[in-house]
């Protein structure tokens, strides 16, 4: 790591105009890198606190949402979910659809041989796809990617089959403290994609177009485990499982998008 892990434009960002090389750039471009190592350790150390197991549960509870798929017609936006492999093998049909090929092309490696699923290189939104009637849409951080969510809302709607489902999950909104977090990490992530988390507009859009039948926020007790993670990994292990199962039985998700990390919603077409 070292002082070069801010990312260059970062780094001419904090150099005031005029200053060059000189011992003033040089002791600010040092104060930057200082302070990126420090972040990206404190990052690693709080996502460590959440192990596989602990992320597992939530794609139990959607497993437990959707149910037996062996007779539906599954939709996938984007592929390439923890769920996608499961989704593949239990569904009568599986199609993911993502304007991106090396998306698909990396979804196709996963799902490997034998799997009966149609990869669609197309966008969503677009006439080239075509295909509706699908008893299951599954949308893993999709949503929070989009700034005007409505029009998108409405196609899914034209997609879905009478007593159609759709699962989201994505990041929640989680208040101002939250935010500013996010504000502070976002130029130490690796892909540079909008970012708009779920607020209670989009849950009043959603009410709008769907029945909200459930909704679980994994991250409301479960985000004090990524700060004991940050001061201890070993302790936020131990305690993350517990956490999250807690938030996952909450049954006022609904009302927790300001205290919260991240917000599934399990939503019904209307009558």
């Amino acid at each position: 790591m070292g002082h070069s892990a801010m990312p260059q434009n970062q780094s001419d960002r904090l150099k005031p105009k005029g200053s060059g090389d000189g011992p003033l750039g040089t002791a600010l471009g040092r104060g930057a890198g200082v302070a990126s190592d420090l972040w990206r350790r404190i990052r690693t150390r709080a996502l460590s606190a959440i192990g596989p197991e602990a992320e597992a549960q939530l794609y139990e509870v959607h497993k437990e949402w959707l149910g037996d798929l062996s007779g539906k017609k599954v939709l996938e936006i984007g592929g390439g979910s923890p769920l996608s492999p499961w989704l593949a093998d239990t569904a009568r049909t599986y199609h993911a659809v993502s304007a991106d090929p090396a998306e698909l092309e990396a979804l196709k490696v996963r799902l490997g041989e034998g799997r009966t699923a149609r990869l669609i290189e197309a966008d969503p939104m677009s006439g080239a796809f075509r295909e509706t009637g699908y008893d299951v849409i599954y949308l893993h951080s999709v949503l929070h990617r989009m700034a005007d969510r409505g029009p998108f809302l409405d196609r899914l709607l034209k997609k879905l089959a009478i007593e159609g489902r759709v699962v989201t999950t994505d990041p929640a909104d989680g208040g101002a403290l939250t935010r500013l977090v996010r504000t502070i990490d976002r130029p130490f992530r690796a892909e540079s994609l909008p970012d708009h988390p779920v607020t209670e507009e989009l849950k009043a859009e959603l009410a709008e177009r769907f029945y909200l039948i459930n909704c679980v926020a994994p991250f409301r007790l479960g985000k004090a485990a990524l700060v004991l993670g940050a001061l201890h990994p070993e302790l936020g292990r131990r305690v993350s499982e517990r956490l999250i199962a807690a938030d996952l039985k909450d049954r006022a998700a609904f009302n927790r998008l300001n205290a919260s990390l991240q917000v599934s919603f399990l939503l019904g077409a209307p009558d």
